[in-house]
């Protein structure tokens, strides 16, 4: 609630919300995957109630489908919502997008990070462009890392290119405010190698990155 605050009140364009379990899986009325209030979605509530901000692009990133907060944005056409996940969808208003990652990152033919990061930019950049929200919110879940419990064959570098695309992504949709919320992820020592280096790369300014 204190990041969503600092961006709204201008104290910093960007902040990373060290939460330890995500809840992206918390439901209007119902928990789930260790997730009990859903964060992101009570932030926006927060913000619209007292700073009158209302438009919001999500891009998550963890390695589950964001089922939560689906349930509890999927009416509201001020949220666009869109995930990187198994399944394949488009609202009948294009605000809410599951992306399912090509058949060659299960098949090991290509470069598992790039493919990622191709897939992720194609879903996100020209919605969140478009759409044209008062803040941008990646929901950043690190379990797609190889040997975590989500492994994608991802590594480091996909994180950091992520971190990448975000930056870009609100800079051009939502005048560089970014919020970044930590999702899953069970590894210590990913949690330990990653975490520091993506929040350094968030922090860097636009001809820095």
């Amino acid at each position: 609630m204190a990041a969503a605050e600092g961006i709204a009140d201008g104290a910093f364009e960007r902040a990373f919300a060290f939460i330890g379990a995500g809840g992206h899986h918390a439901g209007r009325d119902y928990f789930g995957g260790y997730c009990c209030y859903n964060d992101v979605v009570i932030a926006m509530a927060h913000l619209r109630a007292t700073r009158g901000i209302r438009r919001f692009a999500i891009l998550d990133t963890d390695a589950h489908h964001g089922d939560g907060t689906r349930d509890l944005t999927a009416r509201d056409p001020e949220v666009l919502h869109v995930c990187i996940c198994g399944a394949s969808y488009t609202s009948p208003d294009g605000t809410k997008v599951d992306v399912p990652l090509p058949e060659a990152l299960w098949q090991g033919t290509a470069d598992p990070d790039a493919l990622y990061l191709k897939t992720a930019e194609a879903a996100f950049a020209e919605r969140a462009a478009a759409f044209r929200p008062d803040l941008t919110i990646w929901y950043f879940g690190f379990d797609g890392h190889r040997g975590d419990y989500g492994d994608m064959g991802l590594s480091a570098k996909c994180f950091l290119g992520l971190a990448d695309l975000m930056t870009r992504v609100a800079d051009q949709a939502s005048g560089g405010r970014l919020l970044t919320v930590l999702g899953g992820g069970s590894r210590t020592d990913l949690a330990t190698a990653l975490i520091p280096p993506v929040i350094e790369r968030l922090g860097r300014r636009p001809a820095e990155a």
